[in-house]
């Protein structure tokens, strides 16, 4: 009865292990406008399974060594409920197909199916045309949205319907149809950790976030400039969260601003990255 119980588990653990999340992956955003797109490429041995959600993605590797990403690039992020989602397969010499569309609440997901032995790539690409909502990360507390605060902004052709910013589009530093621009720091304002781990400084920093939410940050460092671009998935008071990506390093960036002009502090966790202003 023992052997039987202990291979039954040992069988539990083995089915569970092989459904496993084996890669992560957030969207390199490169503009652009009218229809929405992205391009996935991964790396599968037998089957995986692909979940696009907003600007981030996973692969369930279900049989076969650890699917991974080689690539994801899209034009714009993806909004939780896209319109018109389309799925294109573009190459792999086994199957791939659709089995839950984003549509119906944000989320993708795409099966792939590669019979013969070895690794092999497949690339496919989604579309889709307008949406509601942007997410990806924390939905409680969300956007502030509304008239709260004084919505003077209003719609903009802004991240939502009305404006990333929510109306914080009317004091010194927001020119242009509410893009953001902050240019300050000093040396030694901050730090992170490079691919060796080991800690760098930073100095001064240059922000731009557009009143679209296109994010670009750009800080002068130890050994170099490193540049930061993505987009912003949320804003909380005066807190500012965007999925970026730049010099090796992505995660969620918290840009906070000390005044409607001036931002007082950026992090990005996933390095290490603390500036001050």
């Amino acid at each position: 009865m023992n052997k039987r119980f202990v291979c039954l588990v040992a069988l539990s653990l083995t089915s569970l292990w092989s459904q496993r999340i084996t890669d992560r992956r957030s969207a390199e955003i490169r503009g652009g406008g009218g229809e929405g797109k992205c391009t996935i490429e991964v790396e599968v041995d037998d089957v995986a399974e692909v979940e696009i959600m907003g600007p981030n993605a996973t692969i369930r590797t279900l049989n076969g060594s650890p699917s991974t990403f080689r690539r994801f690039q899209c034009n714009q992020q993806m909004p939780n409920r896209p319109e018109q989602f389309r799925f294109k397969g573009i190459d792999g010499r086994g199957r791939q197909e659709l089995i839950r569309s984003a549509d119906d609440g944000g989320r993708a997901i795409i099966r792939i199916e590669d019979s013969k032995g070895g690794r092999e790539g497949y690339t496919f690409d989604i579309f889709w045309r307008g949406g509601s909502g942007y997410g990806g990360g924390d939905r409680g507390g969300g956007h502030e949205r509304g008239n709260r605060g004084g919505n003077r902004g209003g719609s903009r052709g802004g991240y939502e319907d009305d404006g990333w910013n929510d109306g914080w589009g009317d004091g010194n530093g927001w020119i242009v149809n509410g893009d953001f621009r902050f240019d300050g720091g000093r040396r030694d304002s901050g730090s992170y950790r490079d691919r060796n781990g080991e800690r760098r400084r930073l100095d001064g920093v240059r922000v731009f976030i557009a009143d679209g939410g296109l994010v670009t940050v750009t800080f002068q460092a130890e050994g170099g400039r490193i540049e930061f671009t993505g987009r912003v998935e949320r804003r909380q008071g005066r807190r500012v969260f965007a999925q970026v990506r730049g010099g090796g390093m992505f995660g969620l960036m918290e840009i906070e601003m000390s005044s409607r002009s001036t931002v007082g502090r950026i992090s990005l966790p996933a390095v290490g990255l603390n500036w001050s202003n």
